[in-house]
């Protein structure tokens, strides 16, 4: 027997143990059916940006609807927001106070989602320290010159790390995975609560397992499980992009099935078997429209994450629909690491991190 043949058939052999391992413990961890696409078989467009001169200190994470820009920054020094006028480039002003009064808060999160009250534009902030559940009135807040609340809610709900708005008094409650210890983490799944009582309505597990063990891990196991949500425009799906596996989650808000696709060949949940040291990082962040998934993409090995490194360029977006095909891989002329889909102009927004410059591109060239 040749060479050839004898290492053919070791490779073979090898490749049938990762698969079989892989599959069983996807069986085990995962809440529901993984399908897998190719990626090397994609339409890929070069996209070319247009830049957003910007008057003031636009920094941190944007938002943006029609001709607003929100960027939330917990450096600022009095306020959490600052919000742009994207058409002529000027600052609109600071909002949403940093304090212990009745309307302010110590911690509060970015924009997650925009949602329409009449026809204003809100947005759900949850101040954790607080327990307390904001909904900002945009519209009115630019309008008047100050900060305006329509509710401010008590909601004392520990580790809360996304909420979506779903409807008048329902939201959906992300709860991360917890590292109880150096060997065992909690896995994350979503809540359905009311908003007014604070009631749990639904469980929405992710994971089979509430519980998960490594004694081999190098660092905490909770890391594994890192995701960026978002909701559809239209409240029925939350699509998760994970970190360290080339994987997107789609949830179903109605019944509460979950289906993840996968990158053929790529890593699955026996990462959990290893020591996890050599993992790569696949997707940074993800945001949608009623049409199509955002996620920005690496695919190799982690950064220097420190303060004064810069970072990489980050050019590739993968567009999916809503039933999880891979429509377009997108290679972009600007870094985009974080994104934001505005439904009104049709772009695809990003902020450097490094520089605060703002770029867009628009997404009618997508079916162009």
């Amino acid at each position: 027997m040749s060479m050839k043949v004898i290492n053919t058939a070791i490779f073979m052999a090898i490749f049938s143990m990762f698969v079989c391992c892989n599959t069983k413990e996807d069986n085990h961890n995962f809440n529901g059916e993984i399908r897998y696409f190719d990626d090397s078989c994609v339409i890929t467009k070069s996209i070319e940006s247009k830049s957003v001169p910007l008057n003031g200190a636009n920094t941190g994470m944007i938002a943006v609807y029609d001709s607003l820009l929100i960027c939330w920054n917990p450096g600022y020094p009095a306020h959490f927001f600052n919000i742009f006028n994207v058409d002529t480039g000027e600052e609109i002003g600071f909002f949403c106070g940093k304090g212990r009064g009745h309307k302010e808060a110590i911690s509060i999160n970015c924009v997650y989602q925009f949602f329409k009250k009449g026809d204003d534009l809100m947005t759900l902030l949850y101040a954790s320290n607080e327990g307390k559940l904001f909904f900002w009135n945009i519209s009115q807040s630019v309008e008047q010159g100050i900060t305006v609340y329509d509710t401010i809610i008590p909601y004392p709900n520990n580790r809360m790390f996304f909420q979506f708005y779903q409807s008048e008094d329902t939201l959906f409650a992300y709860r991360p995975s917890d590292d109880l210890n150096q060997t065992e983490a909690t896995t994350p799944f979503y809540e359905k609560r009311t908003i007014c009582t604070n009631d749990l309505m639904r469980n929405y597990p992710i994971y089979k397992t509430e519980i998960v063990q490594n004694k081999r891990a190098k660092f905490p196991i909770d890391f594994f499980f890192y995701t960026w949500d978002v909701m559809k425009p239209d409240g029925s799906k939350i699509v998760q992009v994970m970190r360290y596996l080339p994987q997107m989650n789609i949830i179903d808000t109605h019944t509460g099935d979950v289906v993840g696709y996968r990158m053929k060949n790529g890593p699955g949940f026996s990462l959990l078997k290893t020591d996890m040291e050599s993992m790569n990082i696949y997707y940074n962040n993800v945001h949608a429209d009623e049409h199509y998934i955002y996620a920005t993409y690496w695919g190799k090995k982690p950064w220097v994450d420190r303060v004064g490194v810069k970072l990489p360029f980050f050019n590739t977006i993968h567009v999916f629909d809503w039933n999880g095909k891979l429509c377009y891989k997108l290679i972009t002329d600007q870094s985009y690491y974080r994104v934001w889909a505005d439904p009104i102009r049709k772009r695809l927004y990003t902020i450097n991190i490094d520089t605060d410059e703002i770029f867009y591109f628009d997404l009618n060239e997508l079916i162009n």
